[in-house]
């Protein structure tokens, strides 16, 4: 990558300018009142940042899903975990959360630290595609050295081990409840689904009969919906793989999403809510909290994102409040995110194309609406013949059909029987020349 302090072409800089577009659909804590405020840790020396940044584009969502369990080790013994994404009152005035919960093969156990080394190197990956490309094209190659030397990790067989199960788990974790959909500017719920619809490890048989000679991912098509519609975030992958620590490689995703929804103000996190997301032993002692957490805050703060943080009594007594208070390095970047978001806006005031319009190719992004409407997806391949072989605007007038019928519970089968019939008469109506 190019170091954010030199000049860049005007194609990449288009292709990276993202707009910061989560306020809403981030998690944010106002400080709650407090009864006590207990010592403060000691501030430690700044140590110097890379001397340059280096940002990939990262799918907002799962970024505050709490999908990876910050843990050196994998976690045994639990399964699932669950998460509060946002809170509303519905239309009978009723206060409803809005959750999504995380459920792991019991073979491979739930995603942890070393999978999110390999998700951000894959994320990587995707930025090289999109450079070279100018779109996705499906599926995409992650070759295991690559995705090892990228996360900054040596070449080894342990390694490579972990590499296989990050594919497996990313593809066989499931995803049920809530997920933003950056199309709709909302949340889907009942969603069932997970990161990777489909991978095929290097060794393995394809469908074609042949030996995959690299791994091959499809993404699910909710992940790239959202990035074909720039519902992105940069992370400083540079500044990521200076942290040694699992809690501070999770609390930098947590945290800077809690100050940019903040606007760069104190971020506040229960201790329970802390433990309870990043599956941390509940600790009842203030000195057994401390001995739990400050390491990873230590580290943090000599990297210069984190300036200081506080352990405050809830007023009943019973928890700890966190209150984080961000540091020069989170503002450093937003000043340089918001110096891109500025030149994409003239950009975009200039009338130019934007090449991100083209991400993904179209029957992909067609794919995906089909997937989100009838919800077949062991008829995904029958799918993508049907993109092939019928025209866009037929495709699409069969779905607009399909999904009013099911608003109207008028679908006696399935949404995607209904949907095949649809298209079906449809191209038949349209094959039929006028009559005179």
């Amino acid at each position: 990558m190019i170091p954010a302090h030199d000049a860049e072409p005007l194609n990449d800089i288009m292709e990276r300018v993202e707009k910061l577009i989560l306020g809403r659909a981030l998690e944010s804590s106002p400080t709650p009142p407090v009864e006590e405020q207990v010592t403060l840790p000691l501030e430690l020396p700044v140590l110097e940042s890379p001397t340059y940044a280096e940002y990939i584009q990262a799918e907002a969502f799962l970024e505050v899903s709490g999908f990876f369990t910050p843990s050196s080790k994998r976690i045994r013994g639990i399964y699932t975990k669950e998460k509060k994404l946002r809170e509303y009152t519905d239309e009978q005035g009723k206060r409803c959360a809005l959750k999504i919960k995380i459920s792991a093969n019991h073979e491979l156990g739930l995603p942890i630290t070393s999978d999110l080394d390999y998700y951000r190197a894959f994320l990587k990956i995707c930025d090289e595609v999109v450079d070279r490309e100018g779109r996705f094209k499906i599926p995409i190659i992650a070759d295991t050295s690559m995705l090892v030397r990228y996360a900054g990790k040596k070449k080894g067989a342990i390694e490579y081990r972990e590499v296989r199960s990050f594919l497996r788990r990313m593809a066989w974790t499931g995803m049920e409840g809530a997920v933003y959909r950056a199309k709709k500017k909302d949340y889907d719920e009942g969603v069932i689904s997970t990161v990777f619809r489909q991978v095929v490890i290097k060794g393995e048989r394809m469908r074609n009969g042949e030996t995959a000679d690299t791994n091959y991912i499809w993404p699910s098509s909710w992940f790239l919906s959202n990035y074909y519609y720039r519902y992105t975030r940069p992370i400083d992958f540079e500044f990521y793989k200076q942290l040694r620590k699992p809690i501070a490689k999770s609390l930098f995703t947590l945290l800077e999403n809690g100050w940019y929804a903040a606007e760069g103000k104190p971020y506040a996190k229960s201790y329970r809510a802390l433990c309870e997301e990043f599956l941390l032993t509940c600790h009842h002692y203030l000195s057994d909290i401390k001995q739990q957490l400050d390491p990873s805050h230590r580290e943090l703060q000599q990297l210069g994102f984190l300036e200081r943080w506080e352990y405050r009594k809830n007023v009943s007594g019973t928890d700890y409040i966190l209150v984080y208070y961000p540091g020069h390095k989170f503002f450093d970047d937003q000043a340089a995110k918001g110096a891109r978001r500025h030149l994409a806006e003239q950009i975009e005031a200039s009338q130019l194309p934007s090449p991100q319009l083209d991400l993904i190719d179209r029957s992909d992004l067609l794919l995906s609406d089909i997937l989100d409407i009838c919800g077949d997806r062991k008829n995904t391949a029958a799918y993508l013949k049907t993109i092939k072989t019928h025209p866009e605007p037929l495709v699409r007038m069969a779905l607009s059909e399909t999904k009013q019928a099911n608003l109207e519970h008028r679908i006696t089968k399935s949404p995607g029987a209904y949907f095949t019939d649809a298209l079906k008469r449809l191209a038949q109506y349209h094959a039929t020349p006028p009559k005179a």
